[in-house]
């Protein structure tokens, strides 16, 4: 594994973790589209952020580790 994809690796765990929490956003009731509350929608886009971060660790990070 590079130095540059171990970095990464860090660096999206640790922004993946500060969007989970969330204590920045303001909590408000919104609607998106009519239908879908705001806390909903955002918690939609985060676990697709989290979806595309785990295909890519496993791909590059997670199998570097079984290389010689």
């Amino acid at each position: 594994m590079s130095r540059r994809d171990k970095l990464l690796a860090w660096a999206g765990a640790l922004l993946l973790l500060a969007l989970h929490l969330d204590f920045w956003r303001p909590q408000r009731a919104r609607l998106y589209w009519d239908w879908i509350p705001e806390e909903l929608a955002w918690r939609l886009v985060w676990m697709g952020l989290a979806w595309i971060y785990l295909l890519w660790f496993c791909a590059r990070v997670w199998a570097s580790e079984e290389e010689p």
